[in-house]
Parts: structure tokens; sequence; C-alpha cells
């Protein structure tokens, strides 16, 4: 037998159904959102580190919050439109 043998080799797959956000596609845009969303909190938070004042721009201040606002709306936004998917496609 050649090849690695493991669970994608004899057809089982984990069952993604179960999950709340890999259950579909639009859902797991909106769990990339959320993590967009956490991460340009962090980075803004390294802005104030780096600054030679300690306090970031306003410049830098207003693009971390618009990316942090943006990725929220669309986050929340794909992960009602991911639910209703589900549940059309459940019954």
């Amino acid at each position: 037998m050649s090849g690695p043998v493991g669970p994608r080799r004899n057809g089982s797959w984990p069952d993604r159904s179960r999950s709340r956000f890999f259950c579909n596609r639009v859902r797991t845009l909106s769990l990339i959102c959320f993590v967009v969303a956490v991460a340009a909190l962090v980075i803004g938070g390294g802005f104030a580190e780096i600054s030679s004042n300690g306090a970031p721009t306003s410049l830098e201040t207003s693009v971390v919050r618009w990316i942090i606002v943006g990725s929220l709306a669309a986050g929340i936004v794909s992960y009602v439109l991911g639910g209703r998917m589900l549940e059309r496609r459940r019954g």
C-alpha cells in the first residue's frame, strides 16, 4: 500500500456540520472577519508602543478604527446570512 494512511485516506472527514463556524463558507468568512478585527485591535495597541510620544497619530487611530468596525460589520452580516443559509438547507 502506498501513500499516507489516515483519516483522509479512508474517506472519513471531520463532521463540520455540527460546528458553529465551519458549517458553511459564509460562516467561515465571518470567523475570518472577527479574527481580522481582533488582529487590528492588537496592531492598534502596538502603534502606541512604537510611537515616540506614546500615543498613535489620528490617522493610525482612524485607520485601525475603520478596519475594526468594517470587519465586525462584515462578520456580523456574514454570520447572520450563514445561519439563514443553514436553516434553509436543513429544512
